[in-house]
């Protein structure tokens, strides 16, 4: 069941957690930044800081046994979905880089179906 797709989509997952988990340090200075300084910080942002590295682990944890736990699958469906969605969220609000996240996530579920239909064909 290790088919070269599922290959390809567990390098792109790894590199979507490292790039999440380096965009939550980036975010965490921001925010300490901006506290440092007397600004306010919205309610939503703290949110997506405590969000980000749980869905960061999430992503790399299924890309951890994506080539060997069956459920590694639907939650690495269930994590990409998400991060289109969030990735969606931030283009409607002028975030236009997101577009390449929506791309990857969208590729990488691309690769899970393939793969899939694939081992699911006999051989």
């Amino acid at each position: 069941m290790d088919s070269r797709q599922f290959r390809i989509a567990r390098a792109v997952m790894f590199a979507q957690a490292v790039a999440s988990f380096g965009i939550w340090v980036v975010q965490v200075l921001t925010i300490s930044s901006r506290l440092d300084h007397n600004q306010e910080v919205a309610g939503s942002v703290w949110f997506v800081i405590v969000l980000n590295p749980v869905i960061a682990t999430l992503v790399a944890l299924a890309a951890a046994f994506l080539t060997r736990r069956p459920w590694a699958r639907g939650l690495a469906v269930v994590m990409e979905v998400v991060g289109a969605v969030g990735a969606l969220i931030s283009v409607i609000t002028g975030f236009y880089q997101a577009l390449l996240a929506i791309l990857l996530a969208v590729g990488v579920l691309v690769l899970l179906a393939s793969g899939s239909s694939r081992s699911a064909q006999p051989a």
